[in-house]
């Protein structure tokens, strides 16, 4: 090859193309981390907590009121704070554990227990737990336990809530001082807003819409005249979120006030019935099993008396008779007592309307009927006196003096069989109860002459007053166990009237929960406040997220806004109600012919009370988390974007 011909390029090595680059892990984002939508391992601690604050209420209740000896309202009150305290404990440590406020998890929980309590009562019978609320009906129990799973789900929500915005962070913030002051500054609530707000509740709805009124009538006057003259007059104008934020005070102050007057009212009917009822029945009953084999009732008298927390006793001999005064009949119950110790035990000496107590015992002098045309008694012979009631004197048409027929059934043997007994007695006195079933149908002799008229050698039982009503299961089974146990029982009064006061407090719940809806439905106004006022400060929330605020920072903001709404609300609430309470009381009229009573009777209760606001400032702040929720949610980027 010549050198100036062309040659073909020198042989070498081939370079190899560079091999592609390997997918690099990427970097994780910066920010909060995101939690995963649903965490099986807070669904079982949230399971837990729900059924075992269930299943903890029935033990902490026989621990309570059968081993401590405690009345049945402090027992009950301590049995719902356990199970409650257990529920909310677990609760508390999912939300704190994992991170979440655990909303999926406790709905999935609370589904799971509607499904396990439904496969338990589909499969077998009724468990003796069970058996009172089995008694009522299928729906009722069905309803009360369900309801039971809500409350205890309420109770697991709040522990994960608090748990998260005070360690959502992985670290405990006790300290909130930063968020308050945001959110006092969202509110605008000042002292004159708050005066003007607090008398238009107390004053109520129609005289503050007047002064609202006058006061708008009077600005667009000025500015009518403003215009005509051609002035230009700015009025300053409310922000709407303001507005929504006093309205949403006011709904919960009317409907916690509501709650307090009916259950005030409701309270003071309980009342009046139970000291009515304890004021001619007594607090306990000592009975043998054995018919007329009491024994000696003085020696088993002295014997209760000695025993701890009994304030005296009296017998009783009790039986059912017919009483009849000339063309009129009626059914009685007839009670031998004795007058020297029943007033110790029941309020029979001050009911009394006319005549004497004492005059059982000395029938002598009893005076004649003082009207024309009453029937003379029988001469020749003392008959001995009879108490009866007004409702029971009224049907018979007889007063002090007037003669009046005993007949019972339980008679003599004759030819032909038991024969009835019939025996003529005389009104000693008539006593007025206030309650009808007493005043017409009961009648008192002296227990010596109830023991003439009966046959009997002694006496039905021991009628017991006791130091403490409320402690009265307790101190009559110390009574049983003091006389031997058998063949003597004993029963309380609250056994004796269960059905009444049973109705009675199922009436007072029931309306408490439909006279809760109203501070429900006042709630909804907060969650319409808040999401009003996340959508306002969009752009302050998205500059505190790319500050360096996290999801727990920004929800304590709106979470303390709505418990100043609450708050508020609940504060003015109960000082309205309790001046409505003390408005009413003893100033309303009833027909006594109807009612039994003269007057509206209030009784407040301070911890009905206290429940009524706490119960207000619950809901408020579960009201609270869905909008706090939402604004914590919001992206820096979305807040900024029409900035």
């Amino acid at each position: 090859m010549t050198e100036g011909s062309s040659s073909a390029p020198a042989a070498g090595p081939t370079p190899t193309p560079p091999a592609p680059e390997t997918a690099r892990p990427r970097a994780p984002q910066a920010g909060h981390p995101a939690p995963p939508v649903f965490s099986p391992f807070a669904f079982v601690l949230v399971f837990v907590g729900l059924l075992g604050g269930l299943a903890l209420a029935p033990v902490a209740h026989a621990f309570f009121a059968s081993r401590l000896g405690l009345p049945a309202p402090v027992a009950t009150g301590l049995t719902v704070a356990a199970a409650a305290l257990f529920a909310a404990s677990m609760g508390a440590v999912a939300g704190w554990g994992f991170r979440r406020l655990a909303a999926f998890e406790i709905v999935a929980a609370l589904l799971a227990w509607a499904a396990v309590l439904e496969l338990r009562l589909w499969l077998g019978p009724v468990p003796a737990l069970l058996a009172g609320l089995a008694a009522q009906g299928t729906f009722i129990l069905h309803l009360s336990l369900v309801g039971l799973g809500i409350f205890a789900a309420i109770a697991v929500f709040l522990g994960s809530s608090l748990a998260f915005l005070f360690a959502g962070t992985g670290k405990a913030e006790l300290s909130f001082s930063y968020e308050s002051y945001v959110a006092r500054s969202h509110l605008k609530l000042g002292w004159r807003t708050l005066v003007l707000l607090f008398a238009f509740v107390l004053t109520g709805i129609v005289p503050g819409m007047l002064f609202i009124l006058v006061r708008s009538f009077l600005r667009a006057a000025a500015e009518r005249r403003a215009y005509v003259r051609g002035e230009l007059v700015r009025t300053p104008r409310m922000p709407a979120t303001l507005l929504m934020t006093l309205i949403s005070i006011g709904a919960v102050a009317f409907g916690v006030s509501a709650v307090i007057v009916v259950l005030s009212v409701m309270s003071g009917f309980s009342a009046d019935l139970k000291r009515k009822i304890l004021g001619h029945t007594a607090h306990g009953m000592v009975q043998s099993y054995g018919q007329d084999d009491f024994g000696d009732w003085r020696e088993i008298r002295r014997k209760t008396l000695a025993v701890k927390g009994v304030r005296s006793a009296t017998p009783f001999l009790y039986q059912e008779v017919m009483l009849s005064s000339g063309q009129n009949l009626t059914g009685a119950i007839l009670k031998g007592i004795d007058p020297a110790t029943v007033g110790t035990v029941i309020d029979l000496p001050q009911s009394m309307e006319a005549g004497r107590l004492e005059w059982l015992t000395r029938p002598a002098d009893i005076p004649s009927p003082r009207r024309d045309g009453a029937e003379a008694p029988p001469s020749g012979r003392t008959l001995p006196g009879i108490l009866l009631g007004r409702g029971l004197a009224q049907s018979l048409r007889v007063m002090v003096g007037d003669p009046v027929n005993v007949l019972s059934p339980f008679g003599d043997l004759g030819p032909t069989g038991p024969q009835p007994k019939s025996r003529p007695f005389r009104v000693a006195g008539i006593f007025y109860s206030g309650m009808y079933e007493y005043d017409t149908k009961f009648a008192y002799l002296d227990l010596e002459a109830a023991q003439r008229f009966f046959g009997a050698t002694s006496a039905t039982g021991l009628e017991v007053k006791l130091v403490e009503p409320e402690a009265a299961r307790a101190v009559m089974d110390r009574v049983v166990f003091a006389l031997g146990q058998w063949p003597y029982y004993a029963r309380d009064w609250s056994e004796m009237n269960r059905p009444l006061f049973a109705a009675l407090q199922q009436e007072k719940v029931a309306m408490a929960v439909v006279m809760g809806f109203l501070i429900q439905l006042a709630t909804f106004t907060i969650v319409a406040t808040l999401i009003m006022m996340v959508l306002e400060k969009r752009r302050e929330i998205a500059v505190l997220k790319s500050m360096g605020a996290g999801v727990p920072g920004i929800m304590r903001i709106f979470v303390i806004e709505g418990l100043v709404i609450g708050g508020l609300g609940a504060l003015f609430g109960v000082i309205l109600g309790l001046v409505f309470c003390f408005a009413i009381d003893k100033r309303i009229p009833l027909n006594p012919e109807i009612y039994y009573i003269t007057s509206l009777p209030v009784l407040i209760d301070a911890a009905q009370v206290a429940l009524a606001g706490l119960g207000a400032v619950l809901l408020s702040y579960l009201a609270t988390l869905y909008p706090a929720s939402k604004a914590a949610r919001l992206h820096p980027v979305d807040g900024l974007r029409s900035e």
